[in-house]
């Protein structure tokens, strides 16, 4: 065979491995031997799930290549220079970017391997038999947690629904509660000896969904009885139900507690649990005045994953071992193969230990510094990646925030930008903790859309009776441009911070 032909060979199996790995072309070479030629990957740190696409491509060339069976992932011989050129730089940028929103198909079968706990260690209680709110901001993993206790309740063969109530965005009408009742029956059906129930119920309450608004919630509560009825088929007490609700905070608040509320009708002592998630900020369990929703803590139990930087150096270690896992995943030995310890510590600076954020700074920081033909992940690159992240950030106002309080949200952010960036140059900050005041509430709503963030959850500066928290602005107000160079970065590194330098920041008046 001459050496064009081999080539060509080659390049048949090297084309089926690259689509098994989302259509990037690894490293490559012929070895010859004296039986003949052999085709060669090169990847950092082969794994596993490598060598099986590789197994798949080649059960997909011609019979007749005379690579079939002669190929095979060996490690590089030695580390390169220019670390972000490398396929495996490409393969994890893609990796990155699939894994920023994460809902129930989220890694399929792959979930057990890239799974990475919270840093609260919440995931045995996330699996106990009770009804649970996940609070976080944007990217702190909510979805995750809930995630992790379906893929546990599919192992173990319990019946499920999950409802990604972002469909429901923006929904303040009842209407909206009986399709997301339909949407659970319909899904559950199939773990039912008779399914057909569950599937009329459904139907039944479709009709109720599309039909007037007049008397829904009255309508609704009628079939609350036979819906129990219903539910209780595919419960036993070995065999508890749950239905997860994601992004609960996307309705309307006044909405909330009632969708929740009819929740609990179904499954208080029905062996069924409610699961959700949302931003603390802008989800509403209990309406104390119509007494409806879940009254924590007897009726829900709250886990709270927004420790922001008021634990650094367990955030550092969490976000850090998230980046190893899908390093790993995508042939690389871990994350420092591509950025060094200062760069992975500002990077947790600069996301705020939000790990969403850091996994999308971290991808925008590999393509920054190949624009800026740099060889690996630097400062310089996250720093311009974090300027561009912001601007993101900012159409979450939209999302996020109800539209009666977008345009205080922005006038509270520019207060706070000017206080900080122009009045004392510094990015950290004092705000006197009062739940009763407008402004501190808008505070609270720029620390849910990640425009400030914690470092310190409450002290006492001057009298013991005036509680203030600390926060950081978000770097990138200030990191990528000219202003930086007069902000003093406090802190500088993640790490934990004496009360006494957090008594000496700045104070941020409210208005009464």
């Amino acid at each position: 065979m001459t050496s064009k032909e081999t080539n060509a060979a080659a390049i048949e199996l090297v084309r089926e491995y690259t689509k098994a790995l989302g259509q990037i072309e690894p490293a490559w070479s012929i070895k010859e031997r004296p039986d003949g030629p052999y085709l060669l990957f090169h990847f950092a740190k082969p794994n596993e799930r490598l060598f099986g696409l590789l197994e798949n491509a080649n059960s997909k060339v011609n019979p007749s290549n005379p690579f079939l069976g002669r190929a095979s992932i060996i490690e590089r011989s030695s580390k390169p220079s220019d670390v972000v050129n490398l396929p495996e730089a490409r393969m994890l940028q893609k990796d990155l970017s699939e894994s920023l929103t994460v809902d129930r198909n989220t890694f399929s079968e792959d979930f057990w391997s890239r799974y990475t706990p919270s840093v609260t260690n919440f995931e045995q209680s996330i699996l106990g038999n009770a009804n649970f709110i996940v609070y976080g901001r944007r990217g702190s993993g909510k979805s995750s947690l809930l995630a992790y206790a379906m893929h546990s309740n599919m192992e173990q063969g319990y019946p499920f629904s999950w409802t990604a109530l972002q469909t429901y965005n923006g929904r303040n009408d009842e209407n909206a509660i009986s399709s997301v009742l339909s949407e659970i029956f319909f899904e559950l059906a199939p773990y039912a000896s008779s399914p057909a129930e569950f599937t009329a119920l459904a139907s039944d309450f479709d009709a109720i969904a599309e039909g007037t608004a007049r008397g829904v919630f009255s309508k609704i509560n009628r079939l609350i009885p036979r819906a129990r009825r219903v539910l209780s088929q595919v419960v036993t007490r070995s065999r508890p139900l749950n239905i997860f609700l994601d992004d609960i905070h996307v309705i309307e608040e006044g909405l909330q507690p009632k969708l929740l509320s009819v929740l609990y009708s179904l499954t208080r002592g029905n062996n069924s649990y409610i699961k959700a998630s949302g931003i603390e900020q802008f989800t509403n369990i209990w309406d104390s005045q119509t007494r409806q929703g879940l009254e924590p803590p007897h009726d829900a139990q709250i886990l709270k994953l927004d420790h922001n930087l008021t634990m650094p150096d367990r955030s550092e270690q969490h976000i850090v071992s998230i980046l190893d896992a899908h390093a790993r995943f995508c042939g690389l030995p871990d994350i420092r193969y591509l950025a060094e310890e200062a760069v992975l510590a500002r990077l947790v600076l600069i996301a705020a230990a939000v790990p969403r954020d850091a996994l999308s700074l971290f991808s925008q920081a590999i393509t920054k510094a190949l624009i800026k033909g740099q060889k690996a992940v630097t400062i310089t690159a996250v720093n311009a990646a974090a300027s561009e992240a912001v601007e993101e950030k900012l159409k979450d106002v939209g999302k996020d925030a109800a539209s009666t309080d977008t345009e205080l949200v922005r006038l509270m952010l520019e207060r706070i930008k000017d206080f900080c960036v122009k009045q004392h140059g510094i990015n950290a900050f004092l705000v006197r903790i009062d739940s009763r005041n407008q402004e501190y509430n808008l505070v609270q709503r720029l620390i849910a859309l990640r425009f400030v963030h914690v470092l310190h959850e409450g002290i006492t500066p001057h009298k013991v009776a005036e509680r203030y928290i600390a926060l950081m602005l978000d770097f990138g107000f200030y990191i990528g441009v000219r202003a930086a160079k007069s902000v003093t970065l406090y802190p500088d590194t993640p790490k934990l911070l004496p009360v006494k330098e957090l008594r000496k920041l700045p104070i941020f008046s409210l208005k009464q």
